[in-house]
């Protein structure tokens, strides 16, 4: 389990599914969040066992400390309390290549048939590409989200490329207005003129085939535990002008920043998807998360790491 990465998901002994986060892990546990429950009621359904889906963090965390405290640990290397896998409890792990390999060899009608179609015209090694997200685990429904993951910084970037020439060919789409709104208002709370264009004009999502599809781009598949170091200082806002936009698409984006009003905040973090091509280079830009301080290899610099449910990285007006 060394290599567990970005879009993998674990299944544990009691049957609850966690997806990986990162390719940071400690040597004992894998860092991942719990994403499906089994419950009588659930309205999903996988080898005779309903589940639940559970999307917002804090009923992640209520969840776990109140039925399954073992899950949840405060991290020395990232100083935070965070939810994580130990070894020992993991029954399962499912790997997006994995499955993206037997959807190839035996492609059955609807949602597997939409992600054949997809990956086939980007033009990417096979083995460079994946599908995660309840595809991945059996849980998925009629509507679900086609989530592909991509490996490695050359293989992403050609993929993103290629995504915007399908777009222009009108092969994939952007959403419309309305999708754009609701997507907005999910992410963000609310859905100003603004918010709704960023989502309208991201390319690492839109629709194919009628269904919604989410590309996550991970540039380093791992990374020695302890070679950084994290130290979270307190949450703030700021204002900044992005200097550095190459690194945008990648799971985490990571966004250099000049002329911040937090003095010796260099770049703004985020390890969640709703932050990838929030911004552009030479933007003036508002940002709230939290400020913390990186130790690394001997270098010591400030960033803003935006993670929390009411975070936000929104052009400056």
């Amino acid at each position: 389990m060394n290599r567990a990465r970005e879009g993998d998901f674990l299944e544990t002994v009691e049957s609850l599914i966690f997806d990986v986060k990162g390719v940071c892990h400690p040597p004992d546990r894998v860092i991942s969040f719990v994403r499906y429950i089994p419950t009588a009621d659930g309205e999903r359904e996988k080898a005779g066992r309903s589940y639940q889906k559970v999307y917002e963090l804090e009923e992640r965390f209520r969840i776990l400390r109140e039925r399954f405290p073992h899950y949840v640990y405060f991290d020395p290397v990232f100083n935070r309390e965070l939810q994580g896998v130990s070894l020992s409890d993991i029954s399962r792990v499912y790997k997006p290549e994995e499955k993206l390999r037997e959807i190839l060899e035996n492609t059955r009608e609807g949602t597997e048939k939409k992600v054949r179609s997809l990956v086939e015209v980007l033009g990417i090694p096979m083995e460079k590409i994946g599908v995660s997200g309840s595809i991945l685990v059996g849980l998925d429904t009629q509507d679900s989200d086609l989530d592909i993951m991509v490996y490695g910084e050359k293989y992403c970037r050609k993929a993103y490329a290629a995504l915007g020439r399908l777009r222009e060919d009108g092969v994939v789409q952007s959403f419309d207005a309305e999708g754009a709104r609701e997507k907005a208002l999910f992410r963000w709370g609310s859905a100003g003129e603004a918010t709704v264009e960023l989502e309208r004009k991201k390319v690492t999502q839109g629709l194919f085939e009628g269904r919604e599809y989410f590309f996550r781009f991970l540039k380093v598949e791992e990374m020695p535990y302890g070679d950084i170091v994290y130290h979270p200082l307190y949450k703030t806002h700021v204002t900044a002008c992005i200097s550095d936009d190459s690194d945008r698409i990648f799971t985490p984006c990571v966004y250099g920043v000049r002329g911040c009003s937090v003095s010796g905040v260099t770049r703004l973090v985020s390890p969640r998807g709703r932050f990838c091509e929030q911004a552009s280079q030479g933007e003036v830009v508002r940002a709230r998360g939290t400020l913390e301080k990186v130790e690394e290899r001997g270098n010591v610099f400030l960033q803003l790491v935006l993670q929390d449910n009411d975070d936000f990285l929104i052009p400056y007006s």
